[in-house]
């Protein structure tokens, strides 16, 4: 009997995780497929490591799994066929497949008068691959020192940026829509004691947003919807990110319980590009490096279960942790947090709030807090 082939759309957290799993397995031959021309990387090193010169690409670099792995992006999936056609217009057969294609991040300058003009120039520009913490990188090296850099966001990249070129002897100015940047991911309390470490650290334009962008030779500046003006060496997008994956699903997988690709048998979906559905947290998406390799995981523990070759993993909760250093403290959480849940303060000094649902915490998220977060996981959910 031939071994059941397993297609992973995907080479990042989700992707490897799942991969990792699923060569432990007899009678299961796996295919790893990356991005077009490129090396897997960890991406949580993009903006505190190699945007900042500490360490090199080949250093962020992810080994993939000790099985075939092809770097060829995938560009459609005719799932009756179960077949994956790539971007070189070759195809791969598949009897299952796990599609963990990530993220991409959102941008703004589509909306604005001259904003492409600064993408262009290098003025203009996002931090989540490794392509773009190089351009970033070349750019601060080539500016007199401190250069002056604006990050347009609100959630746990945006401060974790922000910070990492402040302590780098930055000058930094943090524009975010909301007088509380992060509330939707991190909730109000938690979110609220960031802001005011953003306003005691760098300066802060909270409740604005850029009209414009007026690009140049040596700089690049933003017109604010209340008029004000403000010049940096460089913008700095970190706004988000959405589901990026092939056709027939452009944005995103919507995914069940145990994971399963609604409409597509023998399909799975983990990572940024997994969208849930259903349950005690309704309609939910987590794009963090943890929680995509956790998903990963229980998205082959539920293909094996499917094909007779394991324990059944039951529905996926989230219960990874994630961790960022702002402004030399430990922002750390685990679970899902923020929108929709009930906030609970279990302590003030150091900062923990839990997050509940229906009375049932399912998440944690603290500040200075990292062994009360740690003691919240196995709690949560239950």
């Amino acid at each position: 009997m031939s071994a059941h082939q397993v297609v992973v759309l995907g080479a990042g957290a989700a992707g490897a995780a799942a991969a990792r799993e699923l060569i432990t397995a007899r009678a299961v031959d796996v295919t790893l497929v990356g991005a077009s021309g490129r090396e897997p990387y960890n991406r949580t090193l993009v903006n505190k490591g190699v945007a900042l010169g500490l360490i090199t690409p080949e250093q962020a670099a992810l080994t993939p799994p000790n099985e075939p792995f092809v770097a060829d992006t995938a560009r459609r999936v005719d799932v009756a066929a179960r077949r994956v056609h790539l971007d070189s217009g070759a195809t791969l057969g598949f009897d299952s497949l796990i599609v963990a294609t990530g993220s991409t991040p959102r941008r703004v300058h589509a909306e604005l008068r001259g904003a492409r003009d600064a993408v262009r120039a290098g003025r203009l520009t996002t931090l989540h691959s490794l392509r773009d913490a190089l351009g970033v990188r070349d750019l601060l090296a080539r500016t007199p020192r401190p250069a002056r850099v604006i990050i347009l966001g609100a959630g746990l990249v945006a401060a974790e940026t922000a910070s990492v070129l402040h302590q780098a002897g930055h000058d930094i100015a943090l524009l975010a829509r909301t007088t509380t940047p992060g509330r939707t991911a991190l909730g109000d309390l938690v979110a609220r004691r960031v802001a005011d470490l953003h306003r005691t650290h760098i300066c802060t334009y909270f409740a604005r947003q850029p009209v414009a962008v007026t690009p140049g030779e040596a700089h690049v500046g933003l017109v604010l919807d209340d008029g004000t003006r403000v010049e940096a060496d460089l913008v700095i997008e970190a706004i988000g990110t959405t589901p990026v994956a092939p056709q027939p699903w452009p944005n995103g997988v919507d995914v069940g319980a145990r994971l399963h690709i609604a409409g597509a048998p023998r399909a799975y979906g983990a990572g940024g590009v997994a969208i849930h559905r259903g349950g005690l947290l309704g309609s939910w998406r987590i794009d963090h490096w943890g929680d995509a390799a956790a998903q990963g995981g229980h998205a082959a523990r539920t293909l094996l279960y499917d094909l007779g070759l394991g324990a059944d993993p039951g529905p996926y909760l989230p219960r990874a942790n994630f961790a960022a250093r702002v402004y030399g403290r430990t922002l750390t959480g685990v679970g899902h947090n923020g929108s929709g849940a009930r906030e609970r303060c279990v302590s003030t000094d150091p900062l923990l709030v839990v997050h509940e649902v229906e009375g049932r915490a399912v998440g944690a998220v603290g500040i200075d807090a990292v062994r009360l977060v740690q003691e919240w996981a196995p709690r949560l959910h239950a």
